[in-house]
Formats: structure tokens, C-alpha cells, sequence
């Protein structure tokens, strides 16, 4: 079960994980793609509009009661895909979306933050349960003395 305000601070850590993963992805992209381009101060905040818009899917996977595995992963493939969506979509709009190809190398991208993003989320999630547990069997054993 997670409180409005739990989910609030996972969705910032996540912005901050997404919005990184863009920045070296556009990098990337662009040194590959476009070496010789110019780039403009304004291109510094696309990363923040991808990630804010990016965010926004995450409302599917907000639950108040404990979600079942199988529901979870529901929720994350439709969040995957509204995520898809929304990138390609922006993509579009600014112009990064020249070509077939560049949809499929930014469609790939796109997973590749997303598993990426997941797995922090996952290891901080488990680390911070590693270490209530380890306090949890800490507060026990000083109880019994």
C-alpha cells in the first residue's frame, strides 16, 4: 500500500532518473546522428519536458491497496506504452522524429530508460527494505535481552 506522498517522492526520483537517461540518450543520439549540428541553449530543456511528460503515466501504477504481480505488470505495460506514446509524439513535435529509423532507434531508447529506471526504483526499493528488515530483527534481539 503506498500513500499519496510516498508515491509523489518515487515520482520525483524517477523524473531525476528519466531526465538523465534522455540527456545521454539525446548526447548520443545527436553525436551519432548529427555530429555537425549546432546545438542551442534551448535544447537544455527538452530532456525536462520529455521527463515531465514522461511522469505523467505513472498515475496507472499508483494503487491505494497492494497490487497483485499480475496486475502490476499490467499497469507497467500500459505505462510503457502511454510512455512510448507521449516520446515518439514529442519527438514529432520538435522535429527529432525525421525518419523510420529514428523512431525505431528512439522507440529502443525508450525501453532501455524505462528498464533502467525500473531497476533503480527496484534497488532502492529493496535496499530500503533490507535495511527495516535489518532494523526490524535489531529492535527484536534488543527486546530479548
Amino acid at each position: 500500500m503506498m500513500e499519496w506522498k510516498e508515491f509523489l517522492k518515487k515520482s520525483l526520483i524517477d523524473f531525476l532518473i528519466i531526465q538523465a537517461g534522455i540527456t545521454l540518450a539525446i548526447g548520443i543520439i545527436g553525436c551519432i546522428k548529427q555530429p555537425t549540428t549546432d546545438f542551442h541553449y534551448a535544447g537544455f530543456f527538452v530532456p525536462f519536458l520529455y521527463a515531465f511528460f514522461c511522469l505523467l503515466p505513472s498515475v496507472v501504477t499508483y494503487s491505494s491497496y497492494e497490487l497483485s504481480i499480475k496486475q502490476m505488470i499490467v499497469r507497467k505495460v500500459i505505462q510503457l506504452l502511454l510512455i512510448e506514446g507521449i516520446v515518439l509524439l514529442i519527438s514529432y513535435i520538435v522535429g527529432a522524429l525525421s525518419d523510420f529509423l529514428m523512431g525505431m532507434i528512439i522507440a529502443f531508447v525508450v525501453v532501455i530508460i524505462y528498464i533502467l529506471a525500473n531497476f533503480i526504483d527496484y534497488y532502492i526499493a529493496r535496499s530500503n527494505a533490507y535495511l527495516m528488515t535489518k532494523k526490524v530483527k535489531s529492535m527484536k534481539k534488543g527486546g530479548r535481552e
